[in-house]
């Protein structure tokens, strides 16, 4: 069961006209709070998920945990599971060392979404020009 104040944060977050930067705002307010994280985000709502993303602590996001996240994103519509692994990546996985360390062990990942984060970073970190790609001659 959700908490008063969960519910009073996701109240009107997954109607139809939910704004992104209304979301960003809320998480914004909220700050750091896994435990409260946790709350919208088995509520298995799509824009209570993406608030989810923007207030996890990422020391506390351990292979289990993002396991578990993974397995939920496959209940949304592909469009809505690529910005909720988006958001997740762009939020919680790049921001610390441990987080990226997992990210960096997903390429053969049975998680389709874990390998898609993996992959999606790999491309951000060559558009970056932080890591040469592999398959071209060093000049």
């Amino acid at each position: 069961m959700a908490s008063a104040t969960a519910k009073r944060l996701a109240s009107g977050l997954d109607g139809d006209g939910t704004k992104m930067g209304d979301i960003k705002k809320r998480g914004k307010e909220i700050q750091k709070d896994h435990d409260l994280a946790m709350e919208p985000w088995e509520s298995g709502g799509y824009h209570s998920r993406l608030l989810a993303t923007l207030i996890f602590d990422k020391a506390q996001l351990d292979q289990s945990v993002l396991d578990a996240l993974a397995a939920d994103m496959l209940d949304h519509e592909d469009a809505e599971r690529h910005q909720l692994a988006d958001w997740l990546l762009a939020n919680q996985l790049m921001k610390g060392k441990k987080t990226i360390a997992l990210l960096e062990s997903w390429d053969e990942n049975d998680s389709p979404i874990l390998r898609r984060l993996f992959w999606y970073h790999q491309a951000r970190l060559r558009w970056a020009g932080q890591t040469p790609p592999d398959n071209t001659a060093d000049s």
